[in-house]
């Protein structure tokens, strides 16, 4: 994390009085006890939060830093899980822990559950527009959800309050993706706004609560120790996009986990197998060779990336991005 960022310090809550540092602090104005604005020397942009009910908040943040600034969220007092979905068009850099993640719609992680208890730093790029959305949910309520076996069996550690581990990380799933990104059309100005950010809300809720039975059933607790390895992973098939698929027996001893283990959970944080990943990424890798102006032909490329043949290549290419290779390329002059 880079500490030279100047920070901003505040707290979350599950009701607007309780948000006073973030609100005051930033020097934002509040009109009708729900949306705020913020002002435009440091932050271009506005917020809207609501109290869904006494154990339930939405907030949704949309703004454009005008200066450098490191958001860090203190530890709170209230007990709540913070469901965060970020669809931010551009990469953010979410800290917890020293921890890094990248969040946004662009991003494989996009989504997390958060104690309240934990604190986490959030940046984003200047000049860049940040979109998130953020559902508080005392965990008390969440409780109430599940029972007997299954809760004592999968959920302990969660409620134990000395607990203050974040537990989860993963992609946003494809209907709260659709949900939020028909939000995020919408003006916060326009009438019917809150009633399409409360209906936006319980949908969203009623996913989680979907998601969270069948990954907590199907998985256990997502552990931070398992995000990691799970993470080191992926920066192990980033550092070599330029060879072969590494196979999932070496990527499960690098996470020192069993195969079986691996490919659930990384696909329950990815949302898609180690192998489609690789094969994405190393098309995309493939898209910026092709304009960089560095090679002389399209095989040199497709050579280069590990491919044998060029019309291999150019199949796959085509079958990624809709068009052939020949569309981008452009060729070393020199």
């Amino acid at each position: 994390m880079d500490l030279t960022i100047p920070e901003f310090k505040h707290t979350a809550s599950l009701t607007l009085k309780g948000e006073k540092d973030f609100i005051g602090g930033l020097g934002c104005t509040i009109i009708d006890n729900k949306i705020i604005h913020f002002p435009e020397k440091k932050v271009s942009g506005s917020g809207y939060f609501i109290e869904l009910s006494p154990d339930v908040s939405v907030l949704i943040v949309d703004l454009t830093l005008n200066e450098p600034m490191r958001l860090t969220r203190m530890p709170s007092e209230e007990d709540f899980w913070i469901v965060y979905y970020d669809m931010s068009d551009n990469l953010n850099k979410h800290f917890i822990d020293n921890v890094k993640h990248n969040t946004g719609y662009k991003s494989k992680l996009g989504f997390a559950i958060i104690d309240s208890r934990l604190q986490s730093s959030y940046v984003s790029a200047v000049g860049e527009r940040a979109y998130s959305l953020r559902l508080y949910i005392r965990k008390t309520y969440i409780k109430n959800y599940f029972h007997g076996a299954v809760l004592e069996k999968d959920f302990k550690n969660i409620f134990d309050n000395k607990k203050r581990e974040m537990f989860y990380y993963g992609h946003i799933d494809s209907r709260s993706k659709v949900e939020l990104h028909n939000l995020k059309q919408q003006s916060m100005n326009d009438s019917n706004y809150e009633f399409l950010l409360k209906s936006t809300a319980f949908k969203l809720f009623g996913y989680f609560l979907e998601r969270l039975k069948i990954d907590m059933s199907n998985t256990g607790l997502f552990l931070e120790k398992d995000l990691k390895a799970i993470m080191k992973t992926q920066d192990f098939l980033m550092s070599n996009l330029l060879a072969p698929f590494p196979g999932v027996k070496i990527l499960s001893e690098i996470a020192n986990m069993s195969i079986s283990k691996y490919r659930i959970l990384y696909e329950n944080v990815f949302g898609m197998s180690a192998v489609s990943f690789f094969k994405k990424e190393k098309l995309v890798l493939a898209n910026k060779l092709l304009k960089s102006g560095e090679f002389k032909t399209i095989s040199d490329i497709a050579f280069e990336l590990g491919y044998h043949k060029t019309a291999y290549f150019s199949s796959l290419y085509k079958k990624h991005y809709g068009d052939i290779p020949s569309s981008v390329f452009k060729s070393k002059t020199w």
